[in-house]
């Protein structure tokens, strides 16, 4: 159970990740040709920006996580 929620938030955090990196990128672009600059991105930024979004859903989500698992699911409807 405990994974699950693990996965479910690393999932989230990856997905944030990607979606903030696409936008930073169109952002950046999208400025850069306006103002007729030459867009210069940091190669590396693309590619670490999804594993930080990983991490820090990791990070997010552990404590719900363990305190979810040591919740019977019967006893989590009740409440």
């Amino acid at each position: 159970m405990t994974a699950q929620f693990l996965a479910e938030s690393a999932l989230t955090g990856t997905v944030g990740g990607l979606i903030g990196t696409a936008a930073g990128v169109t952002t950046v672009t999208a400025v850069a040709l306006v103002q007729h600059w030459t867009p210069v991105l940091p190669s590396a930024i693309p590619l670490l920006a999804p594993l930080i979004g990983t991490v820090t859903g990791l990070a997010a989500g552990a404590y719900p996580a363990l305190r979810a698992a040591r919740i019977e699911p019967v006893d989590a409807f009740r409440h």
